[in-house]
């Protein structure tokens, strides 16, 4: 109700400006079917152009989604204590996860005991093992790394 007494009133407050524009140019020696022809056409030029905007549910936009400060890469890297060079959990997790997948995309589980030789065999000595210690270096990281780096993608493997 309270959004159509706002109309009514708008609407009461335009004819009044439009009769009082008309009355001011009568006065200055403008006929008044031409002051009131060119305030139509103003009008309707003006509801024409708000036509295509007229959108209650766009309205009011939406708030913009809140990005956490700095990148992923620069939350990981603190994730590294500069003085010990041990690595923080969320580090260790996530190339735990990178090379799971890299490993599955061959075929390889690094749970598997039955797979284990062949983990090490496409990693390397100890590499694996990496996950199990309690306390995993900056080193040690750039170990596994390299050795998804060295691993066999699945498209050169099929040729």
């Amino acid at each position: 109700m309270a959004v159509t007494l706002k109309r009514i009133l708008l609407m009461v407050v335009g004819i009044a400006a439009g009769v009082g524009i008309v009355l001011v140019l009568d006065r200055l020696g403008v006929p008044v079917e031409f002051a009131a022809a060119w305030l139509l056409l103003i009008v309707a030029v003006g509801l024409l152009s708000r036509a295509g905007l007229v959108d209650d549910a766009s309205w009011p936009p939406a708030r913009p989604e809140r990005r956490p400060r700095g990148s992923e890469v620069a939350r990981l890297s603190w994730n590294i204590n500069s003085r010990t060079g041990e690595a923080g959990f969320l580090i260790v997790r996530r190339v735990e996860r990178v090379l799971r997948h890299r490993l599955a995309r061959l075929g390889l589980d690094l749970d598997d005991p039955a797979q284990a030789p062949a983990v090490d065999e496409l990693l390397g000595a100890g590499v694996r093992d990496t996950f199990t210690r309690a306390e995993v270096t900056r080193a040690d990281l750039e170990r596994v790394m390299t050795a998804i780096d060295r691993l066999p993608s699945p498209t050169n493997q099929e040729r």
